[in-house]
């Protein structure tokens, strides 16, 4: 490639950069003016805080449920033949939450991982639900803590917000809480911006978490960052 054009194109990278930008700026200006109340999540995140270890999976998935259905009420188009309501009720396609988290994966409406952790923990509810056992419930649940979850607490500990290596002291169990609360943070935020981000054609990783961002993940990480505080009290 001759140096004029590979002038050219590095001109049109920068404007395409510069130009992405601004719509992001200008799509967390329009999110910032939705008023987005965050009772319901405040008080989930007490329940995790507080309620005993087995419960947790059965309130975080039924929270996540409900976050889910409301994401496809607003996105999916009235007209869809058959209706939108007939899809996410009875023996609709979107009618439990295992669906519900395969399509969002499968269309990439929200991120991938928080996908992942989620459908962990769905199947750890379903065990519960189904399992009278204690002690075999324990196993799925240390197992799930010590193989499958990815250990969020490890990149929270700043030294700003939370104290360095604070994750360093916390049993299994409150590992456990504080992923719960973070994943569910997580799915709180993206629910409600991940798809009109990419309805805008922006990249939503950029949109939802670069520069400039909705001021909502701010809001959802200030009821994360103290209900961690909380975990982090509670050590025996």
């Amino acid at each position: 490639m001759l140096e004029p054009e590979k002038a050219g194109l590095q001109v049109f990278r920068n404007y395409s950069k510069a130009f992405e930008q601004h719509r992001a700026r200008q799509f967390a200006e329009e999110a910032d003016q939705v008023d987005f109340p965050l009772l319901e999540f405040t008080a989930l995140c007490k329940l995790i805080v507080s309620e005993e270890e087995r419960f947790v999976p059965v309130i975080a998935c039924a929270y996540a449920d409900d976050l889910l259905k409301a994401m496809y009420q607003r996105e999916i188009p009235l007209s869809v033949p058959g209706g939108r309501g007939e899809m996410l009720t009875g023996l609709g396609p979107l009618s439990a939450l295992a669906q519900r988290i395969q399509v969002a994966y499968a269309f990439s409406w929200l991120s991938e991982d928080v996908l992942e952790e989620l459908n962990h923990l769905r199947k750890l509810r379903n065990d519960i639900s189904h399992r009278w056992d204690v002690a075999v419930l324990k196993e799925r649940l240390d197992a799930l803590i010590r193989e499958r979850q990815r250990p969020i607490e490890e990149t929270l500990a700043d030294g700003v917000r939370l104290p360095k290596g604070f994750h360093k002291a916390l049993d299994p169990v409150q590992r456990f809480r504080v992923r719960i609360l973070w994943v569910m943070g997580r799915l709180t935020y993206e629910t409600r911006w991940w798809v009109p981000a990419v309805k805008a054609k922006l990249d939503p990783v950029t949109a939802l978490y670069g520069s400039s961002k909705p001021s909502l993940l701010g809001k959802v990480a200030d009821v994360c960052v103290e209900a961690t505080k909380e975990v982090c009290a509670s050590q025996k």
